[in-house]
């Protein structure tokens, strides 16, 4: 009979997951101490953190591991090389290579690699320093159980119950195509006046958190699948369209507070049926894999307007259509790039036949203008400065405290844990500590009371069984691998199993009293040098964001005078907005990732600082300031430089400028609020004035063509979209009781 038949539970995949962890323990055990080498919890610990749910994202962090302890062994040797009777500069070169490590894996997407690179480095210039095998011995060894532990659970994951990637990343794919198809039916619905921010807010959120699962699906797709891996150039630009999708329809969501969307029915008759189309379109993305559809190879969309209708708008209104407009067509455009690259996917049309264009958005995008100059991210510097400081004051404690707990591993846990808990800010490491001393008395237990007993391995690989099997089947879920992962640590380094096996109770006491010590170490530093309260953070974010926007406000210098009215995109000298200063650059991602850091911090700001205790105003405020951001980037990458600029539009951008500086102010200091019923008659007066030198020059110079008319409206919808985004923010801004924010209260 099958064995799934003889064992009902076997069918689990949680289930299946732990017995191939468990097995992969044991056998890895069973080498290290047949071998006789030193410190087999290194390949334990190999294989408690490289099981993942799936074969390939297994793989995966395998080999980041594998390799980012083969960097970090070479970088070690190069530094004891360096420095073997300088024990100031060794450290100090250190802590340098540990600060890199953790900036890199703070942005990027092998961040494990660079986590692995850094702490591993600790390990091995720390044991070298106290180990009587030398630092080569050391890395040597610290290399040969770590590919011993990536290799046998590597094995047994592709001998036992291979569980592949392939089908979870398409049915994840399926799901961000539901949702995005699910947002474009909510910008229909805006078209009638309904908009739900509060749903739209929440459902970009998870549009983001899916994109972030996809990448690495994709990934372990590719690893061990081996059709995705076939075609995995195709399934890349595939996803960087999804990318596309899902911020162009971003956009068209924060235009529906404003009158565009709603009037728009009438200014374009075609646009119930351009609606269906892309819905249908959506419906093409769900099918099943190898489904012949239509709409691949169909032509752009009409999205011809009604001329008595758009005539019969305000000139800023019209530019407001002409940016909806816009962003129509390259909804248009990447739907269809999507189907004809679903096509090649799907085998209709081999790879080589298609002919994609490179994605160049209208709007913003990190891969643009800011992705292509170095930016120092200042929240990464700062995470950066603590891992440095927090692993300088082990080191120094370690030194002239005598009779330390743990004594150099006191270094080696800072290392690890400060780089670990880097990419969590929002973990604070106070909250570890019962958890830690929980998962030491527990892993004590086993090795006071139960390991001495045992007198064969059987024995003792039936505990390592039970142990592992049962701490991944109570944290399978994807929500507690953190959980998992603190836990088989735990384990592992307290009861070090290896041949000359010692038992003491001092020691259990020396690794708890050193785990506090970190802890209480890392919850100094994340107080320097702002507090590292949720609501704090949220509100560091927004006045950065405020005073980012208007210093790129005031450096953007856009172009007026004559003609330079009508050009926008590249000037005269054929330099487009990328040629920009470094600093004007700097801001510009700045303004990209501010956003999405405001974004991720207000779920965490207690309901009880927010009026009404709802989060209502919360969301409607993240809303109006993801658009003024996507006004500005947009018009940034729509301005040139080879003209002088109008008085009107020179005034404009330091009324803006000065706005953005006094909300900033004003979120520390309530009698600072900005009247926003002022601030939006001013602007609209400047925008007058700008119109009617518009007119001016149109009447000295003659009508300009077709396309630079469309161009000016386009720069005349954003420039009132700043406007209102602003007047907006202003006036949400003021319902907040700042005041309240800063009372103290434990965290």
């Amino acid at each position: 009979m099958p064995p799934l038949v003889i064992f009902p539970a076997l069918k689990s995949r949680a289930t299946r997951e732990a017995l191939k962890t468990a097995l992969a323990l044991v056998l890895t055990y069973w080498i290290a101490l047949q071998a006789n080498w030193d410190k087999p919890m290194w390949a334990g610990l190999a294989v408690a953190l490289v099981s993942l749910d799936s074969l390939g994202l297994s793989l995966n962090k395998g080999l980041m591991r594998m390799l980012g302890t083969l960097v970090a062994a070479v970088v070690a040797l190069v530094l004891v090389g360096l420095f073997p009777q300088d024990r100031w500069l060794f450290m100090a070169a250190l802590s340098m290579w540990v600060g890199c490590c953790t900036y890199l894996a703070l942005g990027s997407s092998r961040a494990y690699f660079w986590q692995v690179c850094g702490f591993v480095s600790v390990i091995i210039c720390v044991g070298a320093a106290t180990s009587q095998g030398g630092a080569f011995e050391t890395a040597v060894l610290r290399a040969q159980q770590t590919g011993l532990g990536v290799l046998v659970y590597s094995l047994v994951a592709i001998l036992l119950w291979p569980s592949h990637s392939g089908d979870k990343f398409r049915d994840t794919l399926a799901a961000l195509h539901q949702k995005q198809r699910a947002l474009h039916q909510k910008i229909i619905s805006a078209q009638q006046g309904v908009l739900d921010i509060a749903d739209t807010t929440a459902l970009a959120g998870e549009l983001a958190a899916a994109h972030r699962n996809l990448r690495s699906l994709l990934e372990a797709a590719i690893a061990d699948s081996y059709d995705v891996w076939e075609a995995r150039n195709t399934w890349k630009q595939y996803l960087a369209r999804c990318e596309a999708l899902t911020e162009c329809l971003e956009q068209l969501a924060l235009l529906a507070p404003g009158q565009a969307l709603q009037r728009i029915k009438t200014l374009i008759p075609s646009l119930p049926g351009f609606d269906l189309t892309i819905q249908q379109r959506f419906g093409a993305l769900l099918a099943p894999p190898k489904t012949s559809f239509e709409g691949a190879d169909e032509e752009p969309l009409t999205l011809s307007v009604e001329k008595p209708a758009v005539d019969s708008l305000s000139f800023y209104d019209a530019g407001s259509f002409a940016v909806v407009r816009r962003q129509l067509r390259e909804l248009d455009r990447i739907t269809r790039e999507l189907l004809s690259l679903r096509t090649s996917i799907d085998g209709h049309e081999s790879a080589e036949q298609q002919t994609v264009p490179a994605y160049e958005p209208y709007s913003s995008n990190t891969e643009g203008m800011a992705s292509r100059f170095f930016a120092v991210d200042g929240d990464r510097l700062i995470a950066t400065l603590r891992v440095i400081a927090t692993l300088w004051a082990a080191y120094l404690i370690y030194i002239y405290v005598e009779g330390v707990p743990a004594g150099s591993a006191l270094v080696t846990l800072t290392g690890s844990l400060a780089m670990a808990l880097a990419t969590v800010p929002q973990v604070a490491p106070l909250r570890l500590v019962l958890p830690v001393l929980l998962a030491t008395t527990l892993a004590g237990l086993i090795y006071l009371l139960v390991m001495p007993k045992l007198y064969a391995f059987w024995q003792l690989a039936l505990l390592l069984f039970s142990v592992s099997f049962l701490l991944c089947r109570l944290f399978a879920s994807p929500a507690t691998q953190g959980v998992k992962a603190l836990a088989f640590s735990m384990f592992i380094s307290v009861c070090s199993i290896q041949n000359a096996q010692t038992y003491s109770f001092m020691a259990i006491v020396n690794i708890s009293m050193a785990f506090v010590m970190v802890l209480l170490l890392l919850s100094l530093a994340a107080y320097v040098p702002n507090s590292p309260r949720p609501e704090q953070v949220f509100r560091r974010h927004l006045k950065r964001f405020f005073c980012t926007a208007g210093r790129m406000t005031l450096s953007c210098g856009n172009t007026a005078g004559a003609r330079g009215h009508y050009r926008l995109g590249r000037g005269a000298s054929g330099k487009s907005a990328s040629g920009k200063s470094w600093r004007a650059n700097s801001l510009y991602q700045a303004l990209t990732t501010l956003p999405v850091k405001i974004s991720e911090s207000a779920s965490r700001v207690p309901a009880g600082l927010l009026p009404g205790a709802s989060r209502d105003m919360l969301d409607t405020l993240i809303g109006r300031i993801s658009a003024l951001a996507f006004f500005m980037q947009t018009l940034a990458l729509h301005s040139t430089r080879d003209n002088l600029e109008s008085d009107a539009l020179r005034q404009w951008r330091k009324s803006v400028a000065n706005a953005l500086f006094e909300i900033a102010a004003s979120l520390g200091e309530p009698d600072k609020q900005v009247d926003y019923r002022a601030l939006s008659a001013h602007l609209q007066q400047l925008l007058d004035d700008m119109e009617s030198k518009v007119r001016r020059d149109v009447a000295q110079f003659g009508a300009p063509s077709a396309d630079e008319v469309e161009l000016w409206l386009c720069r005349a919808g954003l420039l009132r979209g700043i406007g209102l985004a602003l007047v907006d923010v202003s006036r949400v801004a003021g319902k907040f009781n700042w005041t309240r924010w800063d009372e103290q209260r434990f965290f």
